[in-house]
């Protein structure tokens, strides 16, 4: 019975505490009241990171109380709430996250979110500030962002502006669209469908829904090839290489080496940026080089030379070995034709 009205102390300021304390547990027999705790207090040997337990006075529930005073009354079980609710079902789902709380508004919750961990002094202290002002989370009940979404390509380079460069590829810049698009058939697929909820089958329902997804992957590669010529500006560099070739006169010359790798390369660009690209084309044609440069120093090496200055001199004498063979096979052929003239 003496339990039941006893009163409990903070060790710290040695004032009585008749509702919600906070005990030690790795200290015996601590507590310390809530003003004590938010500061931090240390004495003898307990320290502020040891574990703690909220402990709640004899007639007093653990979670009826505030923890902001004077912002809506919000106890701490419906901001523990508000917190696991803005985890389970994402910033914006205000209609979930208030069904969570069961005593509290969508409004109120939204304007709690917001003027406390957002705005408030938790939110300038842990979101990180990015340039001069934070910006609210995104919203997850914003319009549908598909294939066909306006905001698919908000982030994107934009086409070239030429007015002629448009012209030449049917480009309608205002719309976004060609007027021939890639697989510019697609729409035939569902041109001709129409349902009809009461003489439909479950069957022909769901090839017409088959149909239609169909439609939309054919859509989405539509868009991603669009977005693979926007990233890496696949148009203007087009158009600049046909410019080039316009000024330059035609000559005739062999693929060399790094248009060679280029065309082998070619069909993993679209997972690069064009810098990326053309940094592994120029890294694969170097490797090239060296390796090649490696293979004639070995070969000097195995042919005792030691040093820079006789590789010119075994050059000369190489090359002239080789214009003898060269000789002598055709004097052998030239040889070996007339003993068959004069045989026949």
């Amino acid at each position: 019975m003496a339990d039941t009205f006893a009163k409990y102390h903070c060790n710290y300021c040695e004032e009585d505490v008749n509702g919600l304390r906070v005990r030690c547990l790795e200290c015996d027999d601590f507590d310390l009241c809530l003003q004590c705790f938010a500061c931090g207090a240390e004495i003898g040997k307990h320290r502020s990171g040891h574990a703690y337990q909220f402990m709640a006075g004899v007639f007093q529930d653990t979670g009826n109380f505030s923890i902001f005073p004077g912002q809506g009354h919000w106890t701490a079980r419906e901001e523990v709430r508000l917190l696991d609710a803005i985890e389970q079902y994402g910033y914006g789902n205000w209609e979930d996250i208030a069904r969570h709380i069961e005593t509290r508004t969508p409004d109120e919750a939204r304007n709690k979110y917001i003027s406390s961990y957002i705005d408030g002094a938790i939110g300038r202290a842990s979101w990180k500030p990015a340039l001069e002002r934070l910006q609210l989370p995104i919203e997850h009940t914003v319009p549908d962002t598909g294939p066909l979404s306006p905001t698919l390509g908000s982030s994107l380079p934009s086409q070239p502006p030429s007015t002629e460069e448009n012209t030449i590829l049917g480009y309608m810049p205002h719309r976004d669209d060609f007027e021939r698009e890639w697989d510019n058939d697609a729409e035939t697929t569902i041109a001709p469908l129409f349902i009809h909820p009461v003489d439909d089958e479950d069957v022909d329902m769901a090839l017409k829904l088959a149909q239609v997804d169909m439609y939309m992957r054919r859509l989405r590669e539509r868009s991603r090839r669009k977005r693979v010529v926007r990233d890496f500006q696949v148009v203007p560099q087009f158009f600049k290489k046909e410019r080039e070739k316009a000024q330059v006169p035609p000559k005739k010359k062999s693929k060399d080496d790094k248009e060679a790798v280029a065309e082998k390369l070619r069909t993993i660009s679209q997972f690069q940026t064009a810098s990326e690209h053309n940094n592994l084309i120029n890294s694969i044609v170097r490797e090239r080089e060296l390796r090649t440069r490696i293979r004639e120093l070995l070969r000097y090496r195995r042919n005792g030379i030691r040093h820079v200055e006789e590789c010119h001199e075994f050059e000369v004498a190489r090359s002239r070995r080789d214009r003898k063979k060269e000789n002598k096979k055709k004097g052998v052929s030239i040889n070996t034709s007339l003993f068959c003239k004069v045989m026949l």
